[in-house]
């Protein structure tokens, strides 16, 4: 079995880049309410995950998510394609190196990672509907990922819909039979309202505002 290097965190920002979300709209939601062209001052700044400690920027265009951690591994673990050289990892396959620090039997290698979580511009769409902001992301022609978006005594919310509860709650408010994923919904203005009423979008994600 290969043995490899863990970094969680960064696994997961590329599993979440890598891999259609298993909802998607034929359409920006909700429809017919008019697009943003940017964000309100009220969301500038800077937010901290409590999942991970990863930041948070929101400015008038962009949310832009940076991972900034130190991974600790022990060398017996380390990837068959890497090798360890005085205090740098070297990819066999590039011949890069990277500056680790070693403490003991383990390796420590500082992890530095942008994530753009979202832009706005002619293939990403910002609404407001219900003093809730939707951002509607465009992975192919017809098909648009959905996230939803609020701001509560200084804690932004990021949500989004990945569990059984949110899909079968569409397929009953839509009428829909489809049964593979990804689905692809396509509600109206009432029905997507009734899905944001209905505690929609179940997965949540916690950023708290850095005090400037």
């Amino acid at each position: 079995m290969k043995r490899k290097i863990v970094f969680s965190q960064f696994l997961t920002v590329f599993i979440l880049i890598a891999c259609q979300p298993p909802v998607t709209f034929d359409k920006p939601q909700p429809i017919d309410v008019t697009e943003l062209q940017r964000f309100p001052d009220r969301l500038f700044g800077e937010f901290r995950s409590e999942e991970d400690n990863s930041i948070l920027y929101v400015t008038e265009k962009t949310l832009v998510r940076i991972y900034d951690f130190y991974n600790k591994t022990h060398v017996s673990l380390l990837d068959s394609t890497v090798q360890l050289i005085g205090d740098s990892l070297f990819d066999l396959e590039t011949n890069e190196g990277t500056l680790v620090q070693i403490e003991g039997d383990s390796v420590v290698k500082h992890i530095y990672e942008t994530d753009t979580l979202f832009v706005i511009n002619q293939k990403n769409v910002l609404k407001k509907f219900k003093g809730y902001y939707f951002l509607n992301m465009n992975i192919n022609p017809d098909i648009w990922h959905v996230q939803k978006l609020e701001l509560q005594k200084g804690k932004l919310i990021l949500s989004s819909i990945n569990n059984r509860e949110d899909i079968d709650q569409l397929k009953t408010i839509t009428e829909t039979m489809q049964d593979t994923v990804p689905y692809i919904f396509s509600p109206n203005k009432k029905q997507f309202k009734v899905f944001v009423r209905n505690e929609g979008f179940r997965t949540q994600e916690a950023f708290f505002k850095i005090k400037e």
